[in-house]
């Protein structure tokens, strides 16, 4: 497959040096540094720098980087991997002062040396970090592995972020656990481990992730970060892993979470609908007897290869679980309930690897290897609704998934980094980057045989006295055995510092190939039928009598076909400058400017969307209002842009096979059931949708000129420190959605142009959906199959009626912080939000859809009505966490979350005189006929969850840590979604405002760890 790649042009190269001479020559003087979020920054002042050096040594590798500071003593290293330093004045060969310092990821570290000390004389100060970082003018929050092994959370990224002030969970279960970010969709973020991206391959819903306890530092922006970082409209989630040191250390765990200390699941009710008598408040799953026990075991181990030179660090973990639920329902069929009870065994297995080479003291090689691979076993099992209980009789046959499929929010990954960091000279540092990722999408049912294809046959199509066997155990489609994603990417970054100004440019690419689709499980299908003799099948060029065989009776048989699989490829590419000026020596101006290329291309190599030259301005400023690092005012503002996923294009773009081929026979195989004696009624296949496994033209599947998401964003802030125990803030954040991709499957404004055009459309086979950006002019080319080939058709906004996207996100987020001191640390946050719009962005919690395609502009119809509070806005939110030493063995740790409910729908028909023919039936914001608009219909309850653990270390047994955590303490399982259809045909759905998601029950883990 021939792809055009994108090459950088001699303008775009001329027009960044341009802008980079210009930046330059702006100011001198004063303090600058270039931050780079996937590393730390340590910075400072020497008073009496004349003769001096600043040293900084890693405590962990001792490796060492030697900085001259300049004449008025300020001095500034960048890229340093995030971890304790000692930094020390050295003058004429003696060490005059050593401070030690926690640098952490995307922050600066701020070490000061005051006035001269006597040369005999080394004072070290043990500090930790600062309470306010006046060099940061990011939206966010970092997590060390002390505060991620001391807070009672559960061991995944997700549930991290859900710390974080601004951050809801995801509204829609079909996107899994993937966190919704300052009001964005859950497809909308980005995740990092090292430098490299680990966001889902094929979604962008989700990541990959890591064993828990190889994360060192785990930042989550919310907003503000610079133009280093694209490809999310919602947050950044940076993790970086932990290094191997001079030290030795090893040391495992042991964790459980038993079934037997779990709350009850509640069961789910019919709703007392008051017009369905016969369900209304009748028990409709029994979900008493759900529940799993997981175990986790887990080892690590670091330390040096070669003494200051090269070391390792390693971590492997594997979790196995076992599960039981009922999948059947009381209005379940009596033949279904031999599978109504499901039991599943899921093993994860995890390891990290990660290998650090300091090649000298101003060159630095890292790898690393990350696995993460999920494993279901799953069987039926019978199930009585007399009993309620399983009847333990195996019913159908089991399957084996792998991290299947296109996993929305545990994509699983086998990913390989490799990383260079060049400190060239004082001022000038090089860091390069290449990582290639790879994930699997397998489903295996238990007996298997691809080579048997699948027969179907029902009595009344059967000739009397012939056996139609079936061996084929699966039926219906398969996820192809080839699915599974691959992702390359490489990153280029230069920093240099020029007086004032501290500069950092960079590119970087990421080129996606996957392969995602679906086809027969054997390969093909048997089909027999039954029809009058004198019958001629589509396709066919005689009658069945004609064909012979069993066709004299009207038996015949067809040899089916169906495959859907796709090989979409994506590129995205982008280039990026950043200024960091330090305008005095208390305010920092931070000046970037993005530039993004995407392209997705279909299976056939051919660009169906091609987004240019997408510009993104970010601007940020901090303000040390008094010059201590006690006060910081910050603003920032900026556009961001997010690609369209690669699993669009297995969508609208994918070769599609869907034939049959018409056979009469003379007999059935007594061992495989296929037909003997076959005649063909036909001389080709025959596709009753014309599928005959070719894509989509590229030109007719998106608009022309297709703008891609993009989103607006302004933010300011305020930090005080009162004291070294006491740090409060505030800040405000709004955001607002420009543009989205959907798609559109309206044909009426098609027909209206061909009509007003006079275009023959008799041979057209229909408007088969096309992506456009909602509420804007749209020009599609469109073969109407009347011989002149594509041509250019031009609708306007008011033709197409759908509105122009909306979605607002205004925050207030206050907090207070107790930093770490007299042996505990705590942080209230209190979040006071609005999310308001007609859409929800790539991904949609009431229609459902895949990512990037919503049911929301499918045609105008849809959007009537559509503006209001959108489901992820949580008007509310109080979180509280922290951990306490109460004595020397023993530590306490708890986690609150006060979340405000969600807004309610109705959603029903279209008034009668609005419908119209294929319309979507109960999809519409209107309920007996009346306009119900978007949010109107009340609110959820309250989400309130306590989470509690207890550490125990003793004495005796130097390295030993128990430890039991408690999530939901008090059992809460409120109701986080209901079941929002009013309409069931023309009347009163059964299942309207059914429960159909809460929150998990009480779960206990209890963990065993030892190091040494």
């Amino acid at each position: 497959m021939q792809h055009q790649r994108f090459k950088p042009r001699h303008s775009a190269i001329r027009q960044a040096t341009a802008i980079l001479i210009a930046l330059t020559v702006a100011g001198s003087g004063g303090q600058a540094w270039a931050q780079s979020n996937a590393t730390a920054t340590i910075f400072g002042e020497v008073q009496s720098p004349a003769g001096a050096t600043v040293v900084l040594e890693n405590l962990a590798t001792g490796a060492q980087r030697t900085l001259t500071p300049d004449a008025s003593g300020r001095y500034i290293a960048n890229s340093m991997p995030p971890g304790r330093y000692a930094a020390r004045v050295v003058r004429g060969g003696t060490v005059q002062a050593t401070r030690e310092i926690e640098a952490l990821v995307g922050g600066g570290a701020e070490v000061n040396f005051a006035a001269a000390v006597d040369a005999a004389a080394t004072v070290v100060v043990r500090g930790a970090r600062t309470l306010i970082d006046v060099s940061s003018t990011n939206n966010g929050v970092v997590f060390t592995a002390r505060e991620l092994k001391a807070l009672p959370v559960a061991n995944d990224i997700a549930s991290v972020v859900q710390l974080t002030p601004g951050v809801a969970r995801g509204t829609n279960s079909q996107y899994g656990s993937a966190p919704q970010i300052g009001g964005s969709g859950q497809s909308e973020n980005a995740f990092y481990v090292n430098g490299f991206p680990i966001t889902n391959i094929l979604t962008q819903v989700g990541a990959s992730e890591l064993p828990f306890g190889a994360i060192s530092n785990m930042q989550v922006l919310t907003g503000g970060y610079g133009s280093e970082f694209g490809r999310s409209t919602g947050g950044v989630v940076n993790i970086t892993t932990k290094s191997g040191g001079n030290k030795f250390e090893f040391g495992g765990k042991l964790s459980t979470l038993p079934r037997g200390l779990k709350g009850t699941t509640a069961s789910t009710y019919f709703p007392n609908t008051g017009a369905n008598p016969k369900t209304d408040g009748k028990l409709l799953y029994a979900n008493q007897d759900n529940g799993s026990t997981s175990k986790t075991i887990g080892l690590y181990g670091s330390g040096p290869l070669i003494r200051n030179k090269l070391f390792a660090f390693v971590a492997l973990e594997r979790t196995k679980s076992d599960s039981q639920s009922v999948g059947a329902s009381t209005e379940t069929k009596a033949s279904d309930l031999r599978t109504g009870w499901g039991t599943s065994n899921t093993e994860v297995n995890r390891y990290l690897a990660k290998i650090d080479y300091n090649l000298a003291e101003d060159h630095h090689l890292e790898y690393t290897k990350l696995y993460d691979r999920t494993t279901t076993r799953s069987q039926a099992y019978g199930y009585s609704y007399a009993t309620q209980s399983s009847t333990g009789v195996p019913g159908g046959s089991g399957e084996t998934t792998i991290n299947c499929c296109g996993a929305a929010s545990a994509p699983g990954a086998d990913i390989d980094v490799l990383k260079y960091t060049g400190y060239l000279t004082d001022n000038l540092t090089v860091t390069a980057l290449y990582g290639k990722s790879r994930t699997i999408h397998r489903r295996s049912p238990e007996g298997y045989d691809p080579s048997l294809p699948q027969i179907s046959s029902t009595t009344a199509v059967q000739v009397p006295g012939l056996n139609y066997p079936s061996p084929q155990t699966v039926t219906g489609n398969l996820v192809d055995p080839n699915s599974g994603d691959e992702q390359k990417g490489k990153r280029l970054d230069v920093e240099y510092r020029l007086g004032s100004h501290s500069l950092r440019a960079g590119i970087d690419r990421i080129d996606v190939d996957s392969r995602v689709g679906l086809g027969l499980a054997g390969g093909y299908r048997w089909s027999y039928h039954k029809d009058a003799p004198n019958a001629q099948i589509n396709g066919a060029n005689q009658t069945l009598a004609q064909g012979g065989g069993f066709g004299t009776q009207g038996y015949y048989v067809s040899r089916d076909y169906y495959s859907n699989l796709a090989h979409p490829t994506s590129e995205q590419s982008a280039q990026y400058i950043q200024d960091h000026y330090q305008i005095t020596d208390r305010v920092l101006l931070d000046l970037g400017l993005r530039r993004e290329q995407f392209t997705n291309y279909t299976s056939n190599g051919d660009a169906f969307i091609s987004q240019r030259n997408m510009i993104a301005p970010r601007v940020s400023a901090s303000w040390d209002y008094n010059g201590d690092g006690s006060l910081k005012l910050s603003f920032n503002a900026g556009r961001y842009h997010l690609p369209v996923p690669s699993n669009l294009s297995s969508n609208m773009a994918a070769p599609f096979t869907s034939t049959s081929e018409f056979f009469t026979y003379t007999g059935v195989d007594p061992a495989t059931g296929a037909p003997t004696g076959l005649h063909a009624l036909g001389t080709k296949p025959y596709s009753a949708n014309n599928a005959y496994g070719q894509s989509r033209d590229a030109r007719e599947v998106t608009a022309i000129g297709l703008k891609p998401l993009s989103q607006d964003e302004f933010a300011f802030g305020l930090e005080k420190a009162f004291n070294k125990k006491l740090v409060a803030g505030a800040s405000f954040l709004y955001r607002r959605l420009n543009d989205t991709n959907d798609d559109s499957c309206d044909q009426r404004p098609i027909d209206a142009w061909a009509t007003a055009n006079k275009v023959d459309t008799s041979n057209w086979g229909g408007f088969q959906c096309a992506i456009i950006n909602p509420g804007r002019d749209n020009a599609l080319w469109i073969d109407f199959a009347d011989g002149k080939g594509l041509r250019r058709v031009d609708i306007s906004a008011a033709q197409w009626g759908n509105p122009k996207p909306e979605r607002t996100y205004r925050a207030l987020n206050l907090f207070v912080e107790h930093p770490f001191s007299n042996g505990w640390y705590g942080k209230v946050t209190y979040t006071l939000s609005a999310l308001k719009g007609n859409m929800e962005g790539q991904t949609d919690t009431i229609g459902g859809g895949d990512v990037g395609l919503t049911v929301s502009d499918d045609h105008k119809e849809l959007m009537y009505n559509a503006y209001g509070y959108l489901p992820g806005d949580h008007r509310h939110a109080i979180k509280a966490y922290g951990f306490m030493q109460v004595l020397p063995e023993l530590t306490v740790g708890g986690n609150l979350a006060l979340t405000s409910g969600a807004p309610r729908n109705c959603i029903g028909n279209l008034p009668d005189n609005l419908r119209f023919a294929n319309d979507y039936n109960s999809a519409y914001f209107y309920c007996k006929g009346v306009a119900t608009p978007r949010g109107s219909q009340g609110r959820l309850p309250w989400q309130a969850q306590l989470d509690l653990n207890l550490a125990y270390t003793p004495r005796y047994a130097k390295g030993l840590s128990l430890k039991v955590d408690v999530f939901n303490v008090f059992d809460r399982q409120t109701t986080t979604r209901y079941n929002e259809t009013y309409n069931d045909g023309s009347g009163i759905s059964r299942n309207y405002l059914q429960v159909a998601g809460r929150t998990s029950p009480r779960s206990v883990r209890l963990t065993a760890e030892y190091e040494f």
